[in-house]
């Protein structure tokens, strides 16, 4: 009923051009969307977790790794996000602005930052999201030696 129910607010958002995108949180939790978006689009991500930390008594790891469903990560145009809160409100749904989309200033890489945290550029999140474990951590396993 839950999931139903936020279908509907983001199908109405949707007819309304209140959201340019949405991510369930099911896989991988935020850190999976926010990776997954940064990837798709090829913009950087500014992100802060204390309000998520704060209102549901949460760890940073708890925050941005929880996977649960009823949850969802959209990106709003910056003139849409009054109208969007007022929705979610409307219709009984918690919302919160985590964070911003856009191009480093400096001219840099585009990159995932969860301020306080880490920044991770573009490049060196697509290479440790598309990398296999053994390249990011090294051989855990070797083979067995042949005595013969």
């Amino acid at each position: 009923a839950a999931e139903k129910r936020l279908a509907e607010l983001l199908r109405a958002a949707g007819d309304q051009g209140l959201v340019s995108s949405a991510h369930d949180l099911s896989e991988g939790g935020l850190a999976q969307s926010l990776t997954d978006g940064v990837l798709r689009f090829g913009v950087g991500a500014r992100v802060w977790l204390t309000e998520i930390i704060e209102r549901d008594g949460v760890d940073a790891a708890s925050a941005l790794f929880s996977e649960s469903t009823g949850r969802v990560l959209v990106t709003v145009p910056r003139e849409e996000d009054v109208k969007f809160r007022g929705l979610c409100e409307g219709r009984g749904y918690p919302v919160l602005r985590i964070g911003v989309t856009d191009a480093p200033a400096d001219g840099s890489a585009s990159a995932l930052e969860v301020q306080g945290l880490f920044p991770l550029p573009v490049p060196e999140l697509r290479a440790l999201s598309t990398g296999t474990l053994p390249a990011a951590f090294g051989a855990i396993v070797t083979e067995p030696e042949v005595v013969r």
